[in-house]
């Protein structure tokens, strides 16, 4: 291990892209059946409606990445904004949104490759799979960062031209017909999809969705390894939301207009029934009414798409624990790096977090929507630290370098907390909701975790008392100034300077 601290590798701005794209992109072919049975044919403007919804909260960050420059992230942010301590737990909920994701994308993994055997496997097969999954993207990240962007950067463009190629042979199929597309509010505002045992509604659909636009915050991450302008981090993160509402709400159309393969239901009713056989909605359809070539580039395109995301948020919560072992929120060692420039202490620590949580979540049946809801919730308390943030910074230091401003400022930052604020009270009942249902899956992978992350916080309290050098603060740079603030300082003592 080197004891270099340092993020040594470099990603130009079209890999960053695709970082943030290809982690945003959902594996369609194990979520259809949900994410139209949340509300049906709706689904499409809930898709429209949860990017713009998070569209603001991708400006402020755009913004906060010009300011930073070359530090960047949630920890960044939440931590000049208030404190390092804040900046901890809000840390935290992006890491256990990420590592719930991680666990959600192998566990899907195994679903696609039971798919393909075409027989059930049992628990502990499932597990080795999982594991043996876990090993692979632990070495892929202890290699020079241009190899794990190189191979997400090939997965996409697999991913992206299989996508549109099945997209248009189901729409010039003869088996595809508007009359197919059933009630446009299938489940109306709230409501519960019987068929598939979950709750469900337009205004859940929206909440919960907000985990198919989550990943466009990782483009700051890379802000001390990116060779390209930090003032132009808003276009990347703006595209790539746009390009995901575009993506998954064709692919969405595509299967609504199929015509059921069971004529005792409706085209709605038939892609929720397969929900529970863990049914790969477009590749039956490819296979039925298409061809199985189709299906195969599908599943292909599917494990590209789980490939993608997982090479991109191990990246992401690898160097959200080496910020935070840099700025003293973590003991230093969380700063290595090996030879090759790439977080070492924090992707084996990764690892175990995500051994742990995917136990915990094929401990029951009802892991997809579980997962599914734990990321939602993440999301939101993580967008909501970084909108404050937004506001907070830019009432202390009105005149700080800022290379690009979002447009209103305060207004866009007020209308993020807003977007946040509902995602996070949405999926908090979800939560709850599951929980008083008899399904406490979700609420128990988030208490192991907080509590694991509690208990180490109150040891490194302890351990900082008596070894203050392992949690030395790194300065926060906001401006040319290079201002400084210490660990114990608030944003409002920071120097004058920054108002320059």
């Amino acid at each position: 291990m080197s004891e270099d601290k340092n993020l040594t590798g470099k990603v130009g701005g079209k890999k960053l892209f695709i970082i943030g794209t290809s982690s945003i992109v959902g594996p369609w072919l194990v979520l259809t059946s949900q994410w139209i049975g949340y509300t049906g044919a709706s689904v499409i403007l809930a898709f429209a409606l949860c990017g713009l919804l998070c569209i603001p909260i991708a400006l402020c960050y755009g913004e906060l990445a010009g300011m930073f420059k070359t530090r960047g992230g949630t920890y960044e942010y939440v931590r000049t904004a208030y404190n390092r301590e804040a900046g901890y737990w809000i840390s935290w909920t992006t890491m256990f949104t990420y590592i719930v994701l991680i666990c959600f994308q192998i566990i899907c993994v195994t679903m696609l490759v039971q798919y393909i055997a075409g027989w059930a496997f049992s628990q502990a097969l499932i597990i080795g799979i999982s594991i043996a999954l876990m090993i692979v993207m632990t070495l892929l990240n202890t290699r020079d960062l241009s190899v794990a962007t190189t191979v997400q950067t090939l997965l996409f463009f697999v991913l992206v031209t299989v996508g549109f190629l099945f997209v248009a042979c189901f729409f010039l199929n003869d088996a595809w017909s508007i009359d197919n597309i059933g009630p446009f509010f299938q489940e109306g505002m709230t409501g519960h999809n019987d068929i598939i045992g979950m709750d469900a509604g337009f205004l859940l659909a929206i909440a919960a969705l907000v985990t198919m636009f989550f990943g466009f915050e990782l483009i700051p991450q890379f802000a001390g390894e990116a060779d390209y302008p930090p003032n132009k981090y808003w276009k990347l993160m703006a595209g790539g939301i746009i390009f995901v509402i575009i993506f998954d709400s064709i692919i969405c159309l595509a299967e609504l207009g199929m015509t059921s393969l069971d004529p005792t239901m409706t085209t709605y009713e038939y892609i929720s029934s397969l929900y529970s056989s863990n049914g790969m909605v477009s590749a039956i359809f490819a296979a039925a009414y298409v061809g199985n070539w189709l299906k195969w580039f599908i599943v292909i395109a599917n494990f590209c798409c789980m490939g993608c995301c997982l090479i991109g948020f191990w990246m992401g919560a690898t160097r959200i624990l080496h910020a935070m072992g840099s700025a003293g929120s973590l003991p230093s060692v969380f700063s290595k790096t090996n030879k090759h420039g790439m977080p070492s202490t924090g992707n084996y620590f990764v690892l175990i977090m995500v051994l742990i949580l995917t136990l915990i979540a094929l401990s029951g049946p009802a892991w997809i929507n579980a997962t599914f809801s734990l990321m939602a919730l993440g999301v939101g308390f993580t967008y909501l630290g970084v909108s404050l943030s937004y506001l907070k910074l830019l009432k202390a230091y009105p005149n700080a370098d800022r290379p690009w401003s979002a447009p209103g400022k305060a207004i866009m930052g007020y209308i993020a907390a807003a977007s946040s604020l509902f995602m996070t009270l949405m999926m908090i009942w979800t939560v709850i909701s599951a929980v008083l249902n008899g399904d406490p899956i979700m609420a128990v992978m988030a208490i192991v975790f907080f509590v694991i992350i509690g208990v180490m916080r109150y040891f490194m309290k302890k351990d900082e008392q008596k070894n203050p050098d392992r949690y030395v603060e790194e300065p926060i740079l906001l401006s040319k100034e290079e201002a400084v603030v210490t660990a114990e300082e608030s944003v409002v003592d920071m120097p004058v300077e920054l108002n320059k």
